[in-house]
């Protein structure tokens, strides 16, 4: 299963779309983050979020919502295991997505992955700033159990990101990264039509050059980094993700380029698993 049997979940292009969804404004038009989100977001029906021998319910309280999500574990019954919290592209729901769990979690670490709030089986508001905090407490829960690894895909490396600016992560996977809102934004209206004319009416709002910060980000975590990015990513080019790579400061980091590979092959790229085989290796269990 590609991941691009989902809903589009690149991020400027949706933001784009729903900027202009109406008409083209004469003046600058600011656009909220949210904007970024599916309409709808994805859905699930909570009757699928049960027990199952590879596939184990797990849920967080927060204020406003219930974040559900499994955990797959590599090998049932380990003491301790390394865990990878994984942290969706934007129009990913848990349900649809468990192929790509199981084959990132066979290259040796228990995977566990919470629906975002108001997608799939989780309950509240689709916000993206709530996203960023909701992750920081689906990563605390998480550390009970031994070591995390976070893992973010497109709209997800903000999460993950996020976590490893706030705490001290075992180790941080990014796929598919974007720098900032400013150097994602017309890349994708660019691909949509825009003029440049166009493109200079339509600006991030504040919330979305904070959210979509990860070059930033990166800099306050020392982390054990592995990067992984499409050569053929048109919808977040390759120079992104090596702009964030260059900015981290992580005494061992990793860029993978993934030849051939657009934007959604990346996770599950031939090459993008043997790396993070290798990357996990390099931690006890």
């Amino acid at each position: 299963m590609r991941l691009c049997r989902f809903r589009p979940h690149y991020l400027a292009a949706a933001l784009i779309v729903l900027a202009t969804a109406s008409c083209r404004p004469k003046g600058p038009k600011v656009v909220p983050i949210d904007a970024i989100l599916p309409d709808p977001v994805p859905a699930a029906p909570l009757a699928h979020w049960t027990a199952a021998p590879d596939r184990i319910p797990i849920s967080v309280e927060r204020s406003g919502a219930t974040l559900r999500g499994w955990t797959f574990e590599v090998s049932p019954g380990a003491r301790r295991p390394l865990t990878i919290l994984f942290f969706n592209g934007n129009a990913m729901d848990i349900d649809d997505s468990q192929p790509i769990y199981r084959r990132i979690s066979a290259q040796g670490a228990n995977l566990t992955a919470f629906d975002y709030r108001g997608y799939g089986f989780s309950s509240g508001m689709p916000h993206v700033m709530g996203f960023r905090e909701d992750a920081v407490a689906e990563y605390d829960r998480l550390t009970a159990s031994g070591p995390v690894v976070v893992y973010g895909f497109s709209m997800g490396t903000a999460m993950a990101c996020w976590v490893a600016s706030q705490r001290r992560v075992a180790g941080l996977i990014l796929a598919g990264t974007i720098a900032s809102a400013h150097e994602e934004f017309p890349v994708f209206a660019r691909a949509q039509g825009y003029s440049a004319e166009e493109i200079a009416k339509m600006v991030p709002s504040p919330e979305a050059i904070a959210a979509l910060d990860d070059a930033n980000l990166i800099r306050q975590s020392q982390a054990p980094l592995l990067m992984l990015h499409g050569e053929d990513d048109r919808l977040v080019p390759i120079q992104q993700g090596r702009e964030v790579f260059d900015a981290s400061p992580a005494v061992h980091k990793s860029f993978v380029s993934l030849p051939a590979n657009g934007h959604n092959e990346t996770v599950e790229a031939s090459g993008a698993l043997l790396a993070v085989r290798s990357f996990l290796s390099g931690f006890a269990n």
